[in-house]
């Protein structure tokens, strides 16, 4: 059986449940409803989420626009600049 890591004395543990290895430390937790949590390496942030904010991929935004009726192709659409 495969040894998992020490938890913190103090603070938070952000820890992978299928090996039990702890892949970010927190010495706080953001005070919020909803935070994206980013995480390189051993550095940790928090990005709080506003209520009316939707985190999705683009995969999931053209799934909604089609199944709103929306047709939806490639390179379809031009951001302003």
């Amino acid at each position: 059986m495969k040894e998992t890591e020490e938890l913190p004395k103090k603070g938070y543990a952000v820890i992978r449940c299928h090996d039990g290895v702890i892949v970010a430390r927190l010495h706080t937790f953001p005070e919020c409803e909803r935070a994206l949590m980013y995480r390189r390496g051993d550095e940790v942030s928090f990005m709080p989420l506003q209520p009316d904010e939707i985190v999705g991929t683009p995969t999931l935004f053209t799934l909604m626009l089609e199944r709103a009726g929306y047709r939806v192709s490639q390179n379809s659409v031009t951001l302003p600049s």
